[in-house]
């Protein structure tokens, strides 16, 4: 499957960017409980950051559809360390390899940033990405 990284057209796409957040969080948590406070500020923070080079918000692209979105970053509290906020595929793509593709161009674009490693949080509650995530321990 073809899939290609677009920068986020905050303009034109900021209502998927929140549902992606919002699913994203229901499945990580089981509830939606919490998530208006979680993106309070979420579309301005989006747009101050666009142009930093040591952030990155994509969306994932399978023909003319939006299939997820990438939120990361090329720092954190560890020195030569990324950090991923969000990996996103919607349902129906999910189990196709997406995430894996995503995966290989996030180590790539952080790798030409300097780090040697990254970080991401999971939700023990999200037993599919535990699943994931595992299978790199």
């Amino acid at each position: 499957m073809e899939i290609v990284f677009k920068q986020v057209n905050l303009k034109r796409h900021f209502n998927l960017c929140y549902e992606f957040r919002r699913d994203s969080h229901f499945c990580s948590f089981g509830t939606y409980e919490g998530y208006e406070e979680s993106v309070i500020g979420y579309q301005e923070k989006i747009q101050q950051r666009l142009n930093n080079p040591s952030w990155h918000y994509l969306h994932i692209w399978h023909e003319q559809k939006i299939i997820g979105q990438l939120e990361f970053k090329s720092f954190s509290f560890l020195e030569n360390t990324g950090y991923v906020h969000l990996i996103y595929v919607i349902p129906e793509f999910r189990g196709l390899g997406v995430a894996d593709k995503a995966e290989m161009l996030i180590a790539e674009k952080l790798k030409n940033q300097g780090c040697v490693q990254s970080l991401l949080s999971v939700s023990r509650e999200n037993e599919r990405a535990v699943r994931h995530y595992r299978r790199f321990d």
